[in-house]
C-alpha cells in the first residue's frame, strides 16, 4: 500500500476511501507507535520494569499491518454493499432485506474497529509509565491516535444502525457503548463520539 496513492485515494472525491476505512489506518499507525516504543524499551536495560510488557506487546500486536489494511478494504465492501442494495428497484421484495443486510455489516466493519482499539488499548495501559521514556511523545501520538479510531469507528457504526431492527440496532448499541467506556478509562481520555 504506496502512503502517496493511498492518500490521493482517499481525496479523490469518491465516497470509498472514507472515514471508516481511513480509521484501520489510523488505528494501523496507532498500534505501530506502540510496537516502535515497546521496541524501544526493550533495547535498554534501564527500562527493564517495561520489558515483559513489551515483549507481550510486541507478541499480541503480530500481523497489525495485515489487519489494518484487511479492514481498510472491508471497509470500503461494506459501503459499496449499501450502495449497491439501495439501487435495488423500489418495488424488488428483496430490497429492504438487502438494505438490512448490507447496513448490518457496514456497521460490524466498524464495530470490530472499536474492538480493535479496545485490545491494543488493554496493552496500552501495561507499558504506560513503564516504557522508554526518551519515546514518550510517540506513546501519547499511540494514545491519541487509537483515541482518534475509535472515534471514527463509533460515528460509523452510528451512521449504519438506523436501517436495522430495533433488537440488532439495540445489541450493537450495547455494544458499542461498553468498549468506547472501557477505551476511555483505559486510554484516560475523553471521547466524544456522540452524534452533533
Amino acid at each position: 500500500m504506496d502512503i502517496k496513492e493511498t492518500l490521493s485515494s482517499i481525496s479523490n472525491g469518491q465516497p470509498t476511501p472514507g472515514g471508516g476505512a481511513v480509521g484501520w489506518l489510523v488505528w494501523g499507525q496507532g498500534t505501530g507507535l506502540l510496537r516502535m516504543v515497546s521496541n524501544l524499551t526493550l533495547k535498554s536495560k534501564k527500562w527493564s520494569d517495561g520489558h515483559a510488557s513489551s515483549e507481550s506487546i510486541i507478541s499480541r500486536t503480530m500481523g497489525f499491518e495485515d489487519i489494518s489494511i484487511n479492514g481498510y478494504s472491508e471497509d470500503c465492501k461494506a459501503y459499496d454493499a449499501v450502495v449497491d442494495a439501495y439501487r435495488l428497484d423500489k418495488e424488488d421484495p428483496e430490497r429492504r432485506g438487502a438494505i438490512e443486510s448490507a447496513s448490518l455489516f457496514a456497521a460490524e466493519v466498524p464495530l470490530e474497529l472499536v474492538s480493535k482499539v479496545h485490545e491494543v488499548a488493554l496493552l496500552h495501559i501495561e507499558l504506560s509509565g513503564n516504557h522508554n521514556r526518551n519515546a514518550h511523545s510517540d506513546l501519547m501520538a499511540s494514545k491519541h491516535l487509537l483515541a482518534t479510531a475509535s472515534i471514527i469507528g463509533a460515528h460509523n457504526v452510528a451512521a449504519n444502525l438506523p436501517e436495522l431492527s430495533n433488537q440488532k440496532r439495540q445489541a450493537i448499541e450495547s455494544k458499542l457503548s461498553e468498549m468506547m467506556d472501557e477505551i476511555q478509562n483505559m486510554l484516560s481520555i475523553t471521547l466524544d463520539w456522540s452524534e452533533s
